[in-house]
């Protein structure tokens, strides 16, 4: 597994396709499976990342915006991919936090400390079935249930 942050619209941080590239090669030299969680605010950045590992990462998952994309594929390397995996969280609320609070955030530009609100849930993931031997992914199946 590799966490990566992605640069767009975010903190200036270093090149994470550079470091993808030298990671996923330290990985494969003790498993075929690799796994890439890229932690982004951009979509184009993800799906560019995720060409870019094409072949050498057996998935690229995005997360960061909370709102699971229906843009799940395998790429014609191997590389199973999805832009957002989505939240596992409060189904009545803003990306897992109190609506008033988010609202009142947004209106007023204060901070202050977040709740997470009781209530129905849900969670998303995917199934992914990587073949073990080659680290290729066979398929990506988006998984959202509701309470």
């Amino acid at each position: 597994m590799l966490n990566l942050e992605g640069r767009v619209f975010m903190s200036n941080l270093d090149d994470p396709f550079r470091i993808a590239e030298r990671e996923i090669e330290k990985l494969k030299k003790s498993t075929s499976v690799v796994i890439v969680d890229f932690h982004a605010e951009a979509t184009s950045e993800k799906i560019a990342l995720a060409w870019y590992v094409d072949g050498k990462a057996s998935a690229v998952i995005g997360t960061h915006t909370h709102v699971q994309t229906a843009d799940e594929r395998v790429l014609p390397g191997g590389t199973a991919f999805i832009t957002d995996v989505g939240m596992t969280g409060p189904t009545d609320s803003v990306i897992g936090v109190k609506k008033e609070q988010a609202i009142t955030r947004f209106l007023y530009q204060t901070t202050h400390r977040f709740e997470i609100p009781r209530g129905p849930v849900h969670l998303c993931a995917v199934l992914i079935d990587i073949e073990e031997k080659t680290g290729k992914a066979n398929s990506i199946e988006r998984i959202h249930i509701k309470s």
